[in-house]
């Protein structure tokens, strides 16, 4: 399992997992990413940041679970149960917003780098198989607007709190845009987060030692011949189908080059435990499958049905103190305590 120190000493997979360069992503996360035109050049973030607030009067409880929500394709005609209309994801991003969420990338979870307002929740937006549905780039530059990241972009820009990030897991013809060179740059300038997801969507529980290790190389050759200084820390499994040898999902080696990830995603279960928590496992974070709210009959476990538990019992979420030199919690939330946060901890 993979180790942290806790909420103040996080920058141990920040170095290792922001995407570029510690300044280009420092600028992406305020500069103009929530434009659809080209990508302005970064600029250095002054915002100040709000006072400390009494963790009680929000209730904060950073030991709470989080929804880490998973998204394929958006088509006004769904055929398959991964399937989304966009209006689908306009409603889910309102409820999302309604309801005090606020996304953050699955890379910061992993790492316990979560910074969102005292009294808000994180939520991880993942999207996998980098389809063409998901985001595209018109000739003049801009990002079509009914892809799911010109929706998010655009919902956005009439929500500012909402910051516009998500994770998108890359297979070997990203968007359907041949090497998909300018559409990868353009997600990373916006301060979007690239994931492995292997080249040709292999299930690697039914392919040898050699071939995942040769499967996840060559998925990120994709990615780096994009942008070649990226440092892809996170990984979906495809189908959620670990290898064999369930470490090859985490680091090995084929053709000379390495990987190592630091978090390892799977497909469709529950919502996280907190990176806090004693239960967190970063090589197997659950996901939540997209979908509406059960018609009848056995529940799907989908989105509307995690979000629609989790309102009826909210003590259980991730509420954030606001403040990320502690990790705020009720007392009577103590044992689930990860020993990796105690430095940090601060019960109420």
């Amino acid at each position: 399992m993979v180790g942290h120190t806790g909420k103040v000493a996080r920058h141990w997979s920040c170095l290792s997992a922001v995407v570029v360069t510690a300044t280009l992503v420092t600028a992406l996360s305020a500069c103009g990413s929530t434009s659809d035109g080209p990508s302005p050049a970064p600029v250095a973030q002054t915002a100040p940041k709000p006072p400390p607030v009494d963790p009680a009067s929000v209730k904060a409880n950073e030991l709470g679970v989080v929804p880490v929500l998973m998204y394929h394709r958006l088509t006004p005609t769904p055929k398959a149960e991964y399937d989304r209309t966009p209006d689908d994801f306009r409603a889910e991003l309102l409820r999302l917003y309604d309801n005090g969420y606020r996304p953050v990338l699955a890379r910061e979870l992993v790492a316990g780098m979560i910074d969102v307002p005292a009294g808000k929740s994180p939520v991880v937006l993942t999207f996998d198989d980098s389809t063409v549905s998901q985001y595209r780039l018109a000739p003049d530059g801009t990002v079509v607007p009914d892809t799911a990241i010109g929706i998010l972009l655009e919902f956005s820009r009439t929500h500012p709190d909402f910051r516009p990030v998500a994770t998108l897991y890359v297979n070997g013809n990203p968007f359907e845009a041949r090497a998909g060179t300018a559409e990868l740059q353009d997600l990373v300038r916006r301060g979007f987060e690239l994931g492995a997801h292997t080249l040709t969507h292999q299930n690697l529980a039914r392919t040898d030692a050699e071939s995942v290790q040769k499967e996840l190389v060559e998925g990120l050759r994709v990615m780096t011949r994009a942008v070649p200084d990226l440092k892809v820390t996170t990984m979906a499994l495809p189908f959620g189908a670990p290898p064999v040898d369930r470490e090859l999902a985490r680091t090995g080696t084929w053709d000379g080059q390495g990987y190592t990830f630091e978090g390892v995603f799977l497909v469709g279960a529950e919502p996280a435990p907190s990176p806090f928590s004693a239960a967190f496992d970063p090589l197997r974070i659950p996901r939540i499958r997209s979908a509406a709210s059960d018609a009848g009959g056995k529940p799907s476990f989908g989105s509307s049905f995690w979000l629609d538990s989790l309102d009826k019992h909210p003590e259980r979420r991730y509420v954030s103190d606001g403040d990320p030199a502690h990790v705020s919690f009720p007392t009577a939330e103590q044992a689930k305590l990860g020993p990796v946060a105690a430095g940090t901890a601060h019960a109420y």
